[in-house]
This record gives C-alpha cells, sequence and structure tokens, in this order.
C-alpha cells in the first residue's frame, strides 16, 4: 500500500516527464513534491479551527457514527491533499481501527493518530532510494514497456 501512495502522489509531477529522467530533472520533481508539502504546512496553519476540526498529528477517539471520510474532511478538507491518500495513511498507521483494513468498517471508541505533513514526509522519502536507481538493482519485477 505504501508504495501505491508514493506512486500515487509523484504521478502528477512526472506525467510531463521524459521516460529516462536525468539528474537534473529528477531534483526538479522532487523540489516541486517538497513544495506542495510545504504548500499544504501552510494551508494548515492558516485555516480557522472550529469545533468540528481535527488537528493533523494528533489523536482522534471514533464515535459512534463517524465514518473515515467524514474525519478525513475535518482533518484535511480545505488543503489541496487528495483525501483517498489521507484516508490510505490513516489506515496504514492504525490497522486496529479498522476491520481487515476496510475504510468503511470503523470500530467506533478507538483512538486514530491522525496523519501530520511530518508523516507524508516520512512516507516518501524513506528507504535507499539510490540503490533504487542504480545499473546493480534487481530489476526483475519491474514493468518494461517497448
Amino acid at each position: 500500500m505504501k508504495n501505491s501512495l508514493i506512486c500515487i502522489l509523484l504521478a502528477a509531477s512526472l506525467l510531463a516527464s521524459p521516460i529516462y529522467a536525468n539528474e537534473q530533472q529528477t531534483q526538479a520533481h522532487l523540489k516541486t513534491l517538497l513544495g506542495e508539502l510545504l504548500q499544504l504546512e501552510q494551508q494548515l496553519d492558516a485555516r480557522k479551527q472550529d469545533s468540528h476540526s481535527i488537528v493533523p498529528g494528533s489523536k482522534y477517539r471514533i464515535k459512534p457514527g463517524d465514518s473515515l471520510g467524514d474525519i478525513t474532511k475535518r482533518a484535511y478538507g480545505e488543503t489541496n491533499i487528495k483525501l483517498g491518500l489521507v484516508m490510505d495513511l490513516i489506515i496504514s498507521n492504525n490497522p486496529h481501527a479498522f476491520f481487515r483494513s476496510n475504510a468503511n468498517f470503523i470500530y467506533a471508541d478507538k483512538v486514530i493518530s491522525i496523519p501530520s505533513v511530518d508523516d507524508f514526509r516520512a512516507m516518501l522519502f524513506t528507504g535507499d532510494t539510490d540503490s533504487l536507481l542504480n545499473d546493480s538493482a534487481d530489476k526483475s519485477q519491474w514493468i518494461r514497456f517497448p
């Protein structure tokens, strides 16, 4: 699931890129992604807090009648981030609150952590990406296009 989230987040910036991106193009895409995360952080700081909003990076106790979509909208609704990504990250970080990782089956009275912008950064920029790009990487599972 983590790899699919990374692919979705990078898809917008990589759509216009050539098949074989050089280091300069890769750096440009990373700067764009980091800029989008910074913009998200600024949007969260600038929004008005009301009694129904949920602060990203906090804990939230699920109430009877809550849905994951409502929780996500209350935390990230006024931002540019795709709410489906937030839902996927909430599910992956809080598996105890969902029956079989299904967003439609959420347990009431469970405490979940709402992802912060730093959680998105950690999700995107973990692992040794240099090993994926060098020539000695195992490419047997890669999809190849003619």
